[in-house]
């Protein structure tokens, strides 16, 4: 983690510290027992492709086994009307054939939310993580791991009845490690507001209007890529129990980017995920994710597009201890302008198409209280009319972890 990246994380976790204060100082004992959990676990993966590359690329494609070992911390706790909350988790990710690409991977996210002051709900989050970026996202293999770090305020001010002011403030940045990928390294701002209208049932609806102001801190504006970038958008955002046996979830709206310099890559439309979630039987639970976002295609932040699918996981509890499920996507990446990407040059004329799918199956086991087995499954492809951009992919995992 570099100097900018420590700085931000420390921030992170201050701006969550300073809460705390406020939220002790309402109750002197919490309501229940904190619950705490914590543990261990080793997961085993065999990549049959792991840099994503066609099968026509010379050298052909390459499989390895990886291993990941970590611990976690968690705690999830109410003191009177505020709620406290915390995930942390950290692991050592190690290549056979690969070692080079070895990396300590960090997963947190830490929060409050709770009814302060007076009736105003107001939430704190603080995430951080750190992996590799995706192969598929880059021309030329390599080793880049992402540092990201993000701190988001929300407030919900009841006004009258059942409608309530929102608004939102967050402060994100990203930063990675390889040399070439520095151009993707970035800060960015985002505030929104709007309207909120609640049911007697819980059910809400959203009318909400967002702007996001993106500077890329190593980047120098060309005719290839811009320095900074702005987002304007306006949308609906529903939580919606339809019935007792399925909810509705998601945003439908339109998004505007602007790029500080140059307009090439400059785009609007669109955007919306909805997810409809079914529960047939009490063991039983499909969810069904339709999706148009337009942004970055991937990890790296050269490529821009507009990326439509369709998700569905269905999840079946067979037993209190056994559990399978399953999941199949397919969509289609339709990217916007030119672009250069680092070193080599690559210049990418409008009209690249993808065509991806994805499919998966998983069990899980809790064959003790304090013992979780986790055997899964998943198949990638990607079809492109650019060339050498086509892969196929085929990973195993199995994860053994204890807990208490």
């Amino acid at each position: 983690m570099n100097l900018s990246s420590k700085k931000f994380a420390r921030y992170g976790l201050v701006s969550f510290l300073s809460a705390m204060p406020l939220v002790l100082t309402l109750t002197a004992q919490a309501e229940d027992p904190t619950p705490l959990r914590y543990g261990a676990g080793m997961t085993f993966q065999r990549d049959s492709n792991l840099f994503r590359l066609d099968s026509e690329t010379p050298g052909g494609v390459q499989s390895d086994n990886i291993t990941n070992g970590y611990a976690y911390l968690g705690f999830d706790t109410t003191l009177s009307r505020q709620r406290l909350y915390g995930n942390f988790n950290f692991g050592k990710t190690q290549f056979s054939r690969f070692s080079q690409l070895d990396y300590d991977k960090q997963d947190i996210k830490a929060g409050w939310d709770g009814d302060f002051p007076g009736q105003i709900r107001t939430g704190l989050t603080w995430t951080h993580t750190a992996q590799l970026a995706n192969f598929a996202d880059l021309t030329v293999p390599r080793r880049n791991l992402i540092t990201r770090d993000a701190v988001r305020l929300d407030l919900d001010v009841p006004v009258i009845a059942n409608w309530h002011i929102v608004a939102a403030g967050a402060a994100n940045q990203a930063r990675n490690s390889n040399t070439l990928d520095r151009g993707s390294d970035l800060d960015g701002r985002t505030v929104e507001g709007g309207i909120r209208y609640v049911t007697p049932y819980g059910n809400r609806l959203d009318v909400v209007g967002q702007q996001t102001n993106v500077g890329y801190i190593e980047r120098t504006a060309t005719p290839f890529s811009d320095s900074a970038y702005r987002e304007r958008s306006a949308s609906l955002r529903a939580m919606w129990a339809v019935s007792g046996a399925s909810r509705l979830e998601g945003n439908v709206g339109y998004l505007e980017r602007r790029n500080e310099n140059f307009s090439n890559r400059d785009f609007s439309g669109p955007n919306f995920r909805v997810a409809w979630t079914w529960e047939p039987a009490g063991s039983t639970v499909v969810a069904v994710t339709a999706y148009r976002t337009m942004g970055s295609a991937g990890d790296n932040e050269f490529d821009a597009a507009a990326t439509k699918a369709l998700r569905i996981a269905p999840t079946w509890d067979v037993t209190g201890k056994l559990s399978l499920n399953a999941q199949v996507e397919a969509g289609q990446r339709r990217y916007i302008g030119s672009i250069f990407e680092g070193l080599p040059i690559e210049i990418e004329t409008p009209g690249r198409e993808d065509d991806f799918q994805s499919w998966g199956l998983g069990l899980r086991y809790a064959a003790l209280r304090w013992l979780l087995i986790d055997i899964g499954y998943r198949g990638e492809r990607r079809d492109s009319n650019r060339y050498l951009r086509d892969y196929d992919d085929h990973t195993g995992t199995v994860t053994v972890q204890i807990g208490f």
